[in-house]
């Protein structure tokens, strides 16, 4: 099994070299505000994403990443997937995409919600930007919660 994860992860990094004009991978880490009814406070989340480009200017691709609260840690979340992203007038991106929310502590609690975010985006060279946004979520869960973070 290890061998076919570490074939997995070659290959990948492999094609991504091959491919690098049309796979985009984009670390990234946020702070900002959760409120729900049964929680509110500091939120932090990083993770990446990982994007393929369908022209200059629309990507689409997945979300993975680590989102808790550090007032309390029972709204630990693992949270995956698509998204759909647009970079208008050269340097304004916005993205819209679906995402479910993995509970990291509790079992059964395992919401969907919507992804959105605003941002702008600079290029330096052909392989580093510069990407700052602002970032909201929409989890829809039994307390309706709303995070909005900004990401650098």
């Amino acid at each position: 099994m290890k061998r076919v994860i570490l074939l997995l992860i070659m290959f990948f990094i492999i094609s991504t070299f091959i491919y690098g004009q049309i796979i985009l991978i984009r670390p990234n880490a946020a702070i900002g505000y959760l409120n729900s009814e049964d929680n509110e406070g500091l939120a932090i989340n990083y993770g990446i994403r990982i994007l393929l480009s369908a022209s200059d200017f629309q990507r689409f691709g997945i979300l993975l990443d680590h989102l808790f609260i550090t007032n309390n840690d029972s709204l630990s979340y693992l949270r995956t997937g698509l998204m759909l992203e647009q970079v208008l007038f050269k340097y304004f991106n916005m993205v819209i995409g679906t995402i479910g929310y993995i509970n990291l502590i509790d079992k059964g609690d395992n919401p969907f919600g919507i992804y959105t975010h605003l941002g702008f985006e600079y290029n330096f060279t052909k392989y580093f930007n510069l990407f700052a946004s602002y970032q909201a979520d929409f989890i829809f869960r039994k307390h309706f919660t709303m995070y909005n973070a900004f990401i650098f």
